[in-house]
């Protein structure tokens, strides 16, 4: 059970979510929970009918469902839906009030004197602000968090510790950067004279539109030249690395341990599963999946769906895998087919 920073009437949550309310609308909620240890006061959700016989023994106070399920015995108020999954979440962002902080500049961080930082931003102690660095309102920058020079970061952030975006850097307004994201670092751009590798200057930069939200341990690195770009409303999870150059559209969705080489494509809603990786200078186009653990060597149509290493067709993919079983996982492995 997880408590939460404010408590409200199941009626008063029901029309926040314009949820159609069935049993008691007096209830208090005053946390959270899955439905299968969730306690009185608790608010839950069903999202699909695999759990729906905990439905029926649940303790919550509260329920989200749609419009298919049974009411319980066990008398917990039913909010009804159409996405249950999607208004667990709006009510979670009612229920749970944002932390407040304390705006202006504590006199333990450093910040350049030639820093534009606004007097609504937050920069807290051991965060650095570099020169001509500029942070915007109600941002938020975090102990041992970094903006340096000449960055950019817009209204409403939130600058997790660890946190570094380097020089020249552009973020847009509501981005979030968790623990130890790297932004601006220089790609891994190298040539060779004969005898050793001569790294190639990266002068480049990196620009997030808003609404971003990048994982722990990502990393998004700075283009050679021009700018590595990623688009309105992206998620990307812990640990994922972005080459330089890359482009990732609008409202893109890249899993945990995932890799892009450099100069990739990601056209808008992408959805890239965890540790699918994509080859340098490829274009997957609008709407595609790249299924986990998949490996893409070739540029994709809009809404393909892909898996396996190399990546094919998920269909094909799926037929291969259903041959490959019947000839036996094992080499010199006879066949179980029988015969008469």
């Amino acid at each position: 059970m997880t408590r939460l920073s404010a408590s409200s009437s199941a009626a008063s949550l029901a029309a926040h979510l314009s949820a159609t309310l069935e049993g008691d609308g007096s209830v208090v909620i005053t946390g959270v929970a899955p439905l299968e240890t969730a306690a009185p006061g608790d608010l839950t959700f069903l999202a699909s009918p695999r759990f729906a016989a905990h439905l029926a023994t649940t303790r919550a106070a509260a329920v989200i469902v749609d419009a298919k399920a049974q009411r319980p015995r066990s008398g917990s108020v039913l909010l009804r839906v159409a996405k249950p999954h999607l208004a667990f979440a709006r009510a979670l962002q009612f229920l749970r009030k944002a932390e407040q902080h304390r705006q202006g500049v504590h006199p333990g961080a450093h910040v350049d004197a030639a820093a534009r930082v606004s007097p609504a931003a937050t920069v807290m102690p051991g965060a650095y602000v570099g020169p001509e660095a500029e942070i915007g309102p109600r941002t938020v920058i975090y102990p041992n968090a970094s903006v340096l020079a000449r960055a950019r970061v817009g209204e409403d952030c939130l600058i997790y510790p660890g946190a570094v975006v380097r020089e020249d850097c552009v973020l847009g307004s509501r981005v979030i950067l968790h623990n130890n994201v790297s932004i601006g670092a220089d790609g891994y751009g190298f040539t060779r004279d004969g005898a050793s590798h001569v790294k190639i200057p990266q002068v480049g930069n990196v620009v997030i539109g808003d609404d971003v939200e990048i994982g722990a341990g990502s990393c998004v690195d700075r283009a050679a030249m021009g700018s590595t770009r990623i688009g309105r409303g992206t998620k990307i999870d812990n640990l994922v690395q972005i080459g330089h150059g890359c482009r990732v559209g609008e409202d893109v969705i890249i899993v945990a341990q995932s890799g892009l080489a450099g100069s990739t494509v990601l056209e808008d809603r992408v959805v890239i599963a965890a540790r699918g990786g994509i080859l340098g200078h490829l274009t997957i186009g609008a709407g595609s999946t790249v299924m986990a653990l998949a490996l893409v060597t070739k540029s994709l149509p809009a809404g393909s769906a892909v898996s396996g290493n190399p990546a094919r067709p998920h269909r094909a993919q799926l037929k291969r895998e259903a041959l490959l079983n019947r000839l036996g996982s094992e080499p010199g492995k006879k066949s179980r087919k029988k015969t008469r």
